[in-house]
């Protein structure tokens, strides 16, 4: 399984809530993530995006997707200093369809979805990229997103029985897309493992690690799966993902590790033999010094945290669609 599989397999995306919003000049709306992550989807004429991570507005053309990370507050406007209206008033979980806001001037649609998940198992994934990331769309993937979106439109309008069941797929199959033609974009953007998932050489390395975690992977092995010198490979590695190939494989082996530990109850020694290393002690060490903590009390945390959220979790609530 390569990197970009596993982080979304082990995300367990749960709860996938979508609104479309129809806007006509003049319009401006603040969307607020929360604990999600968040996807947008801009088409029709161009907008503005504002948020306090950019020192002035962006303007977005249309086929603009954007991946927002948890706790991120940003504006969508069709100019830059136009009023905003938050999108929870536009948006209530009754709200069936589209939504039309505005004047009568030129029309801007936005499909947005949020996504819970799993917040450690996609650390990978959100440490790679920025807060908020915005990126064109290329023609294949632009193609396979407005596809999604159009049978979410249908589900969503049509009503029929189990179509909230097949809209939660849907948007979890559109969350995939946009991270998939992120991945593929020559924007510098990305980084990490992102950025070696598209250069084809540290590809095959990637994937051959990740397929065997456990291997006593050496600089040279790494190498000879790219093709390449053992200087070659180690210089373009450092380059394109930013770090050294053995740092590389030691943050991989931890989150390997948090994985297993949150997942099942097998023995430390058990885990570290998994992953690539003799006893618990040598995983210990890698992983405290890794993570500031050591492995058996971060299985303790992380089972007293899902005890508290499951007994905080109200019973038959309504969820917020915007």
């Amino acid at each position: 399984m390569n990197p970009f599989d596993e982080i979304i397999h082990q995300m367990q995306v749960e709860t996938s809530l979508y609104a479309r919003l129809n806007l006509t000049a003049p319009w401006g709306v603040r969307f607020h993530t929360g604990e999600h992550a968040r996807l947008v989807v801009i088409s029709g004429s161009d907008c503005w995006l504002r948020w306090d991570g950019i020192a002035d507005s962006v303007r977005l053309e249309s086929g603009t997707c954007m991946i927002v990370q948890p706790h991120v507050t940003f504006d969508l406007l069709d100019l830059p200093n136009q009023n905003v209206i938050a999108c929870e008033t536009l948006v209530t979980p009754e709200t069936v369809g589209a939504v039309a806001y505005g004047g009568r001037g030129a029309q801007t649609e936005i499909a947005s979805a949020r996504f819970s998940f799993d917040a450690v198992a996609a650390e990978p994934l959100f440490r790679s990229i920025p807060a908020l990331v915005h990126f064109p769309l290329n023609e294949t993937h632009a193609a396979l997103i407005t596809a999604t979106l159009d049978l979410i439109g249908m589900e969503t309008n049509a009503g029929e029985h189990g179509s909230g069941f097949v809209v939660d797929r849907l948007v979890n199959t559109l969350f995939v897309q946009a991270l998939r033609a992120l991945c593929s974009n020559d924007t510098g953007k990305t980084s990490c493992w992102l950025a070696g998932l598209g250069d084809r050489r540290l590809a095959r390395t990637i994937h051959a690690v990740h397929s065997d975690l456990a291997r006593r992977w050496t600089v040279e092995d790494m190498a000879q799966e790219a093709g390449l010198s053992r200087s070659s490979f180690a210089a373009l590695f450092k380059s394109v993902v930013g770090e050294a190939p053995l740092d590389y494989l030691t943050g991989w082996r931890v989150y390997r590790v948090k994985m297993l530990l949150t997942a099942t109850d097998e023995s430390l020694l058990r885990i570290a033999n998994m992953v690539g290393y003799d006893n618990d002690l040598s995983l210990s060490r890698v992983f405290k010094r890794r993570t500031g903590i050591a492995p058996g009390k971060w299985r303790q945390m992380m089972k007293q945290k899902g005890s508290v959220q499951r007994e905080s979790a109200p019973v038959g609530s309504e969820l917020d669609v915007a």
